[in-house]
């Protein structure tokens, strides 16, 4: 093996494992941060321990209007990075052999997407079987 290809395959193994730890990276931060900081900015808006509307509604709004904004961003670097050549065929014009030899693929935005969901449900299923804990009414 020459010096070269060992280079070339070595660039090649660190380039796999930085994109692997971008897309673990951008899961946590897709699926986990968006939310703690938008509870975190609604929590500074409450005025005591009990709930009220405006921390509440800040942070579940702020949540789905923060996912709403990055669902736009990645459509559009989806967009960028896969270049149509000739004119799009959509799925409903397609004959079903046409379909049969069709390979289906995901983009790796999609994989992120897909991979955070499955990560805030586990996470949100064991806190609320474990650690959930619905304490003393606020009447009481």
């Amino acid at each position: 093996m020459s010096e070269l290809h060992v280079v070339r395959q070595t660039g090649s193994m660190l380039l796999s494992v930085i994109k692997w730890v971008a897309a673990i990276i951008t899961i946590v931060l897709f699926g986990i941060g968006v939310p703690l900081l938008w509870i975190w900015i609604g929590s500074q808006l409450q005025g005591g321990t009990a709930p009220s509307l405006g921390g509440i509604g800040v942070a579940l709004l702020g949540i789905v209007i923060s996912y709403v904004v990055l669902a736009f961003v990645l459509a559009w670097i989806k967009g960028r990075s896969q270049p149509v050549e000739g004119p799009v065929r959509h799925d409903w014009n397609r004959s079903l052999s046409a379909e049969r030899r069709q390979v289906a693929q995901t983009h790796p935005i999609e994989d992120i997407i897909i991979a955070a969901t499955i990560l805030v449900g586990v996470i949100a299923t064991g806190w609320f079987l474990v650690a959930g804990d619905p304490g003393t009414p606020v009447g009481y």
